[in-house]
């Protein structure tokens, strides 16, 4: 079913000579790592290619290739079609009203493997796998399937990808395909030891004085719910950033007793966002996150609210 719908973005890709690839809001690993891939694969066919993201990347990725022409602003009328890359909605993308009045004039491409959304209605193509671990994982499938070449920065990106969004090959979502995946990328050059090291072991002395601060937030409640709260207060004693948690979330949901882990970020004022895991088959945390407008898979997902973090007593609530 995707071939056919790869066929027919191959034929956009044909008739165009600017291509727009848009990140989604607070870019992690899966939409750079992706996002880069396709560009330096489109790139090399002779389009030219702007990735945007509409904030910054964050340090621990600055070891991709090419991470570095990544902008954060495009013009409207510049381009043939659009391709949103690991966006989710059309909110997530960060450009939600430029979006929607580019979906007019020109073709919008949704490259994804979240569950269908508001950029499935006016996306042309919608080329989907809600079952692949990774947005990185369909960029794979789309290269081989299209017989663009393949070089170690493009193997680099499609690992990281892959590496990111499975925890380090840890997570429950790890399959065969992308084990697969992962060891081709190797073979053509893909740099493991540099992903692992940038990703899963390097942290600064004030990232982990936020992961300190964040593990001694921690509740355990009965009903086999752990969570931890992190306020724009933690992060400016730590003289750190936001993007500085990012993975405590996994840690939280290591805990034997844990069937749900939550953790609540304060990003800003007014602005609260969760992130969800479990390991549990029966438990969907993605239709818990619907219920605050946000959303994500089976396993991780994710939400963003209005309101405060006010701590009582010992325990925090939302208000």
């Amino acid at each position: 079913m995707l071939e056919s719908k790869i066929t027919k973005f191959a034929d956009l890709i044909k008739k165009s000579k600017r291509i727009l690839i848009l990140l989604h809001e607070d870019p992690d690993g899966d939409t750079i790592a992706s996002s880069l891939a396709l560009s330096i694969t489109l790139r090399a066919t002779g389009r030219e290619v702007i990735c945007a993201s509409k904030d910054e990347i964050p340090k621990v990725f600055e070891f991709l290739p090419d991470v570095d022409l990544i902008q954060q602003d495009f013009l409207l009328g510049d381009f043939d079609f659009v391709i949103t890359v690991d966006c989710g909605d059309m909110r997530r993308t960060g450009f939600a009203k430029r979006l929607a009045e580019m979906s007019r004039s020109k073709a919008i491409i949704n490259i994804d493997h979240h569950t269908k959304n508001d950029l499935h209605k006016i996306a042309k193509i919608n080329i989907v796998d809600e079952r692949a671990v990774a947005s990185s994982q369909i960029i794979w499938r789309i290269i081989n399937y299209l017989k663009l070449e393949l070089n170690s920065k493009i193997a680099t990106c499609i690992l990281a990808g892959i590496y990111y969004d499975t925890g380090g090959f840890q997570h429950i979502n790890v399959t065969p395909e992308s084990l697969s995946i992962a060891s081709k990328c190797i073979s053509l050059g893909g740099r493991i030891r540099l992903i692992s090291q940038n990703i899963s072991s390097s942290k600064t002395p004030q990232s982990l004085m936020l992961w300190g601060i964040a593990l001694k937030n921690m509740r355990v409640l009965k009903n086999g719910i752990i969570y931890s709260v992190v306020t724009k207060e933690d992060i400016n004693r730590c003289n750190s950033k936001s993007e500085d948690i990012s993975g405590l979330v996994n840690l939280l949901n290591t805990v034997p007793s844990s069937k749900i882990a939550m953790l609540l970020l304060e990003v800003e004022d007014g602005k609260i966002r969760g992130s969800l895991r479990t390991d549990s088959d029966k438990i969907d945390v993605a239709r818990f996150a619907r219920i605050f407008g946000g959303g994500g898979h089976k396993k991780a997902s994710g939400f963003e609210v209005e309101c405060r973090l006010i701590k009582n007593g010992s325990s925090w609530q939302l208000v």
